[in-house]
C-alpha cells in the first residue's frame, strides 16, 4: 500500500504513476514539544497535531496480523516531522527527540516489523539516490 499526506507536492509523481491513498494523519505538524526546546508554531499544535500524528503511528505501525501468511510493505510518503516522530515512537526513543534527525526532502527512511514485534530501522534520511545537487533540507 502507498499512503500519502493530503498536501501537495508530497509524493505527487507516486499519485499519477501508483494510484496512492491520502491521509490527513499524515499531514505536516508539530508532533510534540521537542527537547531541546525549539518553538516554531505556538504550542496549541502540538496538541492539534501531536494528537493526529499520533494516530497515524497508532494505525501504520504495528505487528502483522496473526493470520498474515506473507510479507506486506506500506510506502508512506510524509513530511520530515512526522517521520522523526514516527521513527522515534517506533524505536521506543522518546518522541521528544524528533527535532533531534535531520533529513533531506525525498529521503527514504525504512522501518521493519517483525511478526515477533521487534523493530529494527534500517535506515533514516537515506538520500543516496539523489544527485547530490537536487539535496536539499528545510
Amino acid at each position: 500500500a502507498v499512503v500519502s499526506t493530503q498536501s501537495t507536492g508530497a509524493g505527487e509523481a507516486l499519485v499519477s504513476e501508483h494510484g496512492l491513498s491520502r491521509t490527513d494523519l499524515l499531514m505536516e505538524g508539530s508532533p510534540i514539544e521537542a527537547v531541546p526546546q525549539i518553538r516554531f508554531k505556538p504550542e496549541q499544535y502540538e496538541f492539534e497535531d501531536g494528537v493526529r500524528i499520533e494516530a497515524a503511528f497508532r494505525r501504520f505501525f504495528h505487528r502483522a496480523d496473526s493470520e498474515q501468511k506473507s510479507e506486506s510493505h506500506e510506502l508512506l510518503v510524509c513530511h520530515a516531522n512526522v517521520i522523526r516522530y514516527l521513527v522515534c515512537r517506533a524505536t521506543q526513543n522518546p518522541p521528544e527527540a524528533w527535532l533531534r534527525m535531520s533529513l533531506a526532502h525525498g529521503s527514504v527512511t525504512e522501518v521493519i516489523i517483525e511478526p515477533t514485534g521487534e523493530v529494527f530501522v534500517s535506515g533514516i534520511g537515506d538520500k543516496g539516490h539523489l544527485p547530490a545537487k537536487m539535496v536539499t533540507f528545510s
